[in-house]
């Protein structure tokens, strides 16, 4: 790997140690809702927290798996020098196209390994359970409607930037088609569970 990372290995553990910390707090506390809310408002409550709280692991596993997946390939990155949930900038004039590719399947990976994650864990189901993987399975949907046409753009020869361009060029029916895909995937995985 001939990695070029700006940014010093302390802002990477720093980035590491805010993520993680988060990521771990959001675990603990669904898993003690999990264990404790029997029935009434507490239970109500815990599934609204299961919800976020899928929604923001699916952000984080997401974000680390694209830097995962860029380190992996050798990419030049600049790494943000405070906590930030997008931690990392892709330097889309010294990577190349299979650098890019990289990054980007390695974020999507991410999400379904999540899932596939949950899917196992999260048992016996419970309507906490439930909530947490509504979610993740709805940010899946969402962030494949996002990104994955930017990839085919780039396996079909098209350089990263101007696939990107002519994706979100499509601007908010873009983000209202993902945001409807999503909401619809966790309403059926929430109605179906």
């Amino acid at each position: 790997m001939n990695n070029a990372i700006a940014g010093s290995s302390k802002t990477l553990a720093i980035q590491a140690l805010a993520h993680g910390t988060v990521a771990l707090l959001l675990v603990f506390l669904v898993a003690d809702v999990n264990a404790r809310a029997t029935g009434g408002a507490a239970l109500y409550l815990g599934a609204a927290w299961a919800f976020l709280t899928g929604l923001g692991l699916s952000h984080i596993i997401h974000e680390w798996c694209h830097f995962l997946g860029a380190l992996g390939a050798g990419a030049t990155l600049t790494l943000k020098s405070r906590p930030h949930p997008l931690f990392f900038d892709f330097d889309y004039n010294l990577n190349t196209p299979g650098q890019f590719l990289s990054m980007s399947l390695a974020g999507l990976s991410g999400n379904v390994m999540l899932l596939c994650a949950i899917v196992f864990l999260a048992q016996p189901p419970t309507l906490v359970t439930t909530s947490l993987l509504a979610a993740v399975a709805g940010q899946l949907v969402f962030v494949v409607l996002l990104e994955l046409p930017v990839s085919l753009g780039v396996l079909a020869g098209l350089d990263p930037l101007q696939s990107l361009t002519k994706h979100f060029g499509q601007g908010g029916p873009l983000f209202l088609r993902a945001g409807v895909g999503g909401v619809a995937t966790a309403t059926l995985v929430f109605l179906l569970s």
